[in-house]
C-alpha cells in the first residue's frame, strides 16, 4: 500500500508540476486511474505478505554504498556506477545459497544501485544511503512475491526506499 501511495504522489506531482498544460494533467490521471486498477487487481490476486531473506536487505546495502563509491569517489558518474556494479553483481551463480537464491541477490544488487545514484544532498551522505538502502531492502524484501512482471519494481522500490530516508530524515533531524 505504501508504494501505491508513493507512486501516485509522485505522478501527481508530475501532473502539478505543469500548472498549464490540460493534456500533461489528463494523461498523468489517467495513468494513476490505470496504476490504481492493476494495484486492485494485484492485492486482490495475493493478499498475503511475506518478508524475504534478511541478506537481501544487506545486498541491497552493498550495491547502494558500492554505486556511491564508484560515482563519487572515482569519479566515473552514476549511471557508469551503477551498470559496472550491476554487471559486477551479474557474476553471482544462479543457485549461490540455494535454488534461485543467486538470482534473488543479482537483483538486489541492482536494486541497491539505483538507491546509489543519488546526488549527494548532505555532508552525510554516505549514512543517508545506508538508510534510504536499508529501508528499499525491507520493502524489496516485502515485495518479492508482488509486482513481479510489472516494469519500474526496482527502481520504484529505490524511490520509495529514498522517499522515506529524507521524510523521515527531515521529520526526526530537523
Amino acid at each position: 500500500m505504501l508504494i501505491y501511495i508513493i507512486h501516485l504522489l509522485f505522478l501527481y506531482h508530475i501532473a502539478a508540476e505543469e500548472k498549464n498544460s490540460i493534456y500533461i494533467g489528463g494523461i498523468s490521471m489517467s495513468l494513476m486511474l490505470v496504476i490504481s486498477l492493476g494495484y486492485f487487481y494485484l492485492f486482490q490476486k495475493n493478499n498475503s505478505l511475506k518478508f524475504g531473506n534478511w541478506y537481501l536487505i544487506i545486498a541491497v546495502l552493498l550495491g547502494a554504498l558500492a554505486t556511491t563509491f564508484v560515482s563519487l569517489t572515482l569519479n566515473f558518474g552514476t549511471v557508469i556506477g551503477a551498470s559496472t556494479i550491476g554487471l559486477l553483481g551479474s557474476f553471482i551463480p544462479k543457485n549461490f545459497f540455494g535454488k534461485n537464491e543467486g538470482k534473488q541477490l543479482r537483483t538486489a544488487i541492482y536494486c541497491g544501485t539505483f538507491i546509489g545514484m543519488c546526488q549527494p544532498l548532505a555532508e552525510n551522505h554516505y549514512l543517508l544511503i545506508c538508510f534510504a538502502s536499508f529501508l528499499g531492502g525491507i520493502v524489496y524484501c516485502l515485495s518479492l512475491q508482488n509486482l513481479n512482471g510489472f516494469g519500474g519494481k526496482l527502481g520504484t522500490i529505490a524511490f520509495t526506499g529514498v522517499c522515506l530516508a529524507i521524510f523521515s530524515l527531515y521529520i526526526f533531524v530537523f
